[in-house]
C-alpha cells in the first residue's frame, strides 16, 4: 500500500481498491488489539489507528467515498473504537474528561437532550396562520374541524 496522496495534488490518487480493502481490513484488526495483558484496548481514536498504519484519519471518509462498499467496514471500525473508549473509561484506563470528548466530538454522545433547532433556541411562541392564502373550502373544512376538536 502506497502512502497516502500527497496534500493539493488531488491527481495522484495512490489507493486502488485492494489498497483500500486492506487499510480497512488491517484498521479493523487494530481497533480489536488489546494493551498486554488484555484489561483494555489499545485504540479508542481512529486518529491513532491511522497513524500507526502511516496514513490520516481523514482518508477513511474518502475511501468510502471512493468505494461505497467499504461502507460497513467503516461503521464497524467506529463502534469498535467508540466501544473501546467507552470500555477505557469506564475502567479507569484513560482520563474521563478524554473519553467524554472523544466520545461527543467522534461519536455524536451528548449527556442531555437538544432542545434547540440548528443552534437556535425554537420559540414556543408560534406565528399566527394568514388565512389570506385559502380557499373558501379550505376555511370550511378549517372551521370543521376547528368545532370537531372543540367538542
Amino acid at each position: 500500500m502506497g502512502a497516502s496522496p500527497p496534500i493539493g495534488n488531488k491527481n495522484a490518487e495512490k489507493y486502488s481498491k485492494k489498497d483500500a480493502l486492506k487499510l480497512f481490513s488491517d484498521s479493523l484488526k487494530k481497533s480489536m488489539e488489546m494493551v498486554d495483558g488484555g484489561v483494555e484496548y489499545k485504540y479508542d481514536f481512529i486518529g491513532e489507528v491511522a497513524r500507526d498504519l502511516k496514513t490520516y484519519h481523514y482518508i477513511y471518509a474518502h475511501l468510502v467515498n471512493r468505494f461505497p462498499e467499504l461502507d460497513s467496514m467503516f461503521i464497524e471500525l467506529r463502534a469498535n473504537l467508540e466501544a473501546n473508549c467507552y470500555c477505557n473509561t469506564k475502567k479507569g484506563k484513560i482520563k474521563e474528561a478524554t473519553g467524554i470528548v472523544n466520545l461527543k466530538s467522534n461519536h455524536k454522545w451528548t449527556d442531555r437532550n437538544d432542545h434547540t433547532s440548528s443552534d437556535k433556541s425554537m420559540s414556543p411562541k408560534q406565528e399566527p396562520l394568514d388565512l389570506s392564502k385559502l380557499s373558501d373550502d379550505e376555511l370550511e373544512i378549517m372551521e370543521k374541524l376547528q368545532k370537531k376538536i372543540e367538542g
